[in-house]
Formats: structure tokens, sequence, C-alpha cells
């Protein structure tokens, strides 16, 4: 609901108050604005380059299979050599264990 006005310098009055508001907005506005764009290029610099932080849901879903296919990758391969180790070395136990107590291999 607009004001009403009795005479004209209430209406200048008014004004001048309206202009100084619009202006002190614009002013805030303007801060606001500089420092989000700030903020924004601080956490570019700081946030890794990594497919996890990209707005694509594909780079994003991509990036996550590699990271679980590269760490499925390094737990199969020491898997594998632990149970090379057990399989392809026979009687590996039984040598440890003479040699533990203290029986000589021949």
């Amino acid at each position: 609901m607009s004001p009403q006005f009795n005479n004209m310098n209430e209406l200048t009055s008014y004004l001048d108050t309206m202009e100084k508001r619009v202006q002190m907005l614009e002013g805030q506005n303007d801060f606001l604005t500089r420092s989000i764009t700030k903020v924004d290029e601080d956490a570019a610099k700081v946030l890794p380059k990594t497919g996890l932080l990209n707005h694509s849901f594909m780079k994003r879903a991509f990036t996550v299979w590699g990271h679980n296919f590269i760490a499925q990758l390094i737990i199969s391969l020491v898997i594998g050599i632990i149970l090379a180790t057990v399989l392809l070395i026979p009687g590996l136990f039984t040598a440890v264990a003479n040699f533990v107590k203290g029986i000589p291999v021949p």
C-alpha cells in the first residue's frame, strides 16, 4: 500500500529516502556479488582438480568407478601375491615351522 502525501515536500523527502535506500541496496548487492565471486575463485584454487567435483553426473560416476576399480586392483594384487606365495611354494609352512622349532632343513 503506497503512502498518502499531503504536500510536495513530503513526496520529495519520501523519494529522497527511497533513492538513498536503493543506492545503499545497490552498494550492498555489488559488495556481495564481488564477495561471492572472490569466494568462488578461492574455492577453485583450494579444491583439487578431480572429476568427483565435476557438474556432470557421468563424469562423477566414471570417476567413482575408476577409483573403485584401482582400489580393487590393488587389493586383488596383494591377495594374489599372498596366495601365490602360499600355494606355489610347496612346503613353505613346514619349512618355516621346522625353522621355528629349530629342526634343521635338508
